[in-house]
């Protein structure tokens, strides 16, 4: 009987040494986790930042390509309000010269 609980005794102290060897592992490893964890979240950060410069860079080029269409905008509507006027301004001296000299009298 003495022998069986030495024996026991052994088994005990050995799975408590495994026990501790165990959690020295998973001491270890968690650790580890964190600084990967650590690792991603500063990466995460860089892509953050990255992304948010390249959305600001965008919305610059956006504004800009915006107010050269603005300006390209007035510039074709001026020209249409011109040409509009100097057909507006032919057909009245048209209409005029047609009013003024007859057709038959420029034939004849």
């Amino acid at each position: 009987m003495p022998d069986q609980s030495r024996e026991s005794e052994k088994q005990i102290l050995t799975v408590q040494k495994d026990i501790e060897h165990l959690k020295y592992v998973i001491d270890e490893l968690e650790k580890g986790n964190d600084e990967r964890l650590d690792d991603i979240k500063l990466i995460h950060g860089r892509l953050d930042k990255h992304l948010q410069a390249d959305l600001d860079f965008h919305e610059i080029v956006r504004k800009k390509i915006s107010y050269r269409f603005d300006i390209l905008d007035e510039r074709i509507r001026q020209l249409d309000r011109w040409k509009w006027a100097t057909w507006g301004a032919l057909i009245v001296i048209g209409a005029l010269c047609g009013y003024y000299i007859p057709i038959p009298k420029i034939i004849s």
